[in-house]
């Protein structure tokens, strides 16, 4: 399978240890500069290994540190609508996780630190790097032969958390300008948006990120109340490696048990052509883990329905799999395309949503006009 872990242990090799001279001129930095005990920031996040860069948001707050001087983090993450908590311990030197996290956190330890995080691997507490001049932070060395330089390319002001900044922006070109936004005298960037390791256009976005809120406070802040969000179609995400984009329509646009549910899928191709004639694999896996559905079909003009009554009310996972076939390879490359999905009650949703503020989880619905599912 492929995936673009480009900036991860298979797609990257980092090595900025290379450079690990510390400048003579210019202003320097490092990922912990001035951070002080009370500081909270908070930031959206996405990154294509995870959930092909669903975003979500987290808020780290810095309450105290070890026997090493390494952070003891309260963390706060919230994706559509469900709330996390737990500690990262971030390093003294590099300010990225070290250790494991709380279980709770685990998912998202990988994509945090491979985002506001990442350039923790060109710059240190020990090796501080400047952020102006010509001189080179590291270098990416890239599948195929070749390396990827990173440096600073200059200033830019950009808005985040309700304020300007004034930035110095580190950068590297492979298919795309990648770029990290950094302030001096602030301990971790302010955004930053880097593209995969690939040529092949459009190149998606290996992670993305940037500051919402930012702030001093004697305690954590309080984790905001988990609600259950339920999404409406049409649902769009990529596949495993980009190759194929895939709309999910389903109607009645509220999935209730009991009730036939019809399903439309759509697959384009990178340019946005509909794919005709290819192989896919459509599963659904209700709430109780039973397999309501798991057979190949082959669509027509791009498309393909499918009809499924749920006997169980909550989340519902959608898998499609485009089975992309290569010349000269026997077996077909599996391209997923992953969807939640939510199965409300049967009785009225205004009774659900009464019924589940009771025990502290608020249904969030939006109401949209009846949407056709395309047809074959």
């Amino acid at each position: 399978m492929i995936r673009y872990t480009a900036y991860g242990l298979m797609g990257l090799l980092i090595m900025a240890g290379v450079f690990a001279t510390k400048t003579a001129y210019g202003q320097e930095w490092y990922p912990g500069e001035n951070v002080q005990q009370g500081l909270y920031m908070k930031y959206q996040v996405s990154h294509f290994d995870y959930k092909r860069g669903a975003p979500f948001e987290v808020t780290l707050w810095f309450g105290s540190q070890d026997d090493r001087k390494n952070w003891i983090t309260d963390v706060t993450v919230v994706e559509k609508g469900q709330v996390v908590t737990g500690k990262f311990t971030l390093s003294s030197i590099t300010l990225t996780p070290v250790g494991f996290p709380s279980d709770e956190l685990q998912p998202y330890q990988a994509p945090i630190k491979d985002s506001i995080m990442w350039i923790g691997g060109y710059a240190s507490k020990i090796n501080q790097k400047s952020l102006t001049g010509s001189k080179v932070w590291g270098v990416i060395a890239a599948i195929g032969g070749g390396s990827i330089t990173v440096a600073p390319v200059g200033t830019e002001m950009v808005q985040a958390a309700g304020k300007s900044w004034d930035t110095y922006v580190i950068g590297w070109h492979y298919g795309e300008d990648s770029k990290i936004w950094v302030a001096d005298n602030f301990p971790l960037p302010i955004s930053g948006k880097a593209f995969a390791l690939t040529t092949q256009k459009p190149i998606p976005v290996q992670f993305e990120f940037r500051l919402l809120e930012t702030g001093m406070s004697d305690t954590a802040p309080k984790p905001p109340v988990s609600k259950v969000e339920i999404p409406t179609p049409p649902l769009t995400t990529t596949t495993t490696s980009a190759i194929f984009k895939v709309d999910l329509y389903w109607e009645p646009v509220s999935i209730e048990p009991g009730k036939p549910t019809k399903f439309g899928v759509v697959v384009f191709d990178q340019q946005g052509n509909l794919v005709d004639n290819v192989r896919y694999l459509f599963k659904i896996v209700d709430a109780k883990g039973s397999i309501l559905i798991d057979d190949q079909f082959l669509t027509e003009g791009g498309q393909g329905t499918h009809e499924v009554t749920f006997s169980e009310a909550g989340g519902a996972d959608v898998t499609v799999t485009v089975l992309r076939e290569l010349p000269g390879v026997a077996e077909p490359i599996r391209e997923e395309a992953d969807f939640e999905i939510v199965v409300v009650p049967e009785f009225p949703l205004g009774l659900a949503i009464v019924m589940a503020s009771l025990i502290g989880i608020m249904i969030v619905a939006t109401r949209f006009k009846k949407l056709n599912i395309p047809r074959l």
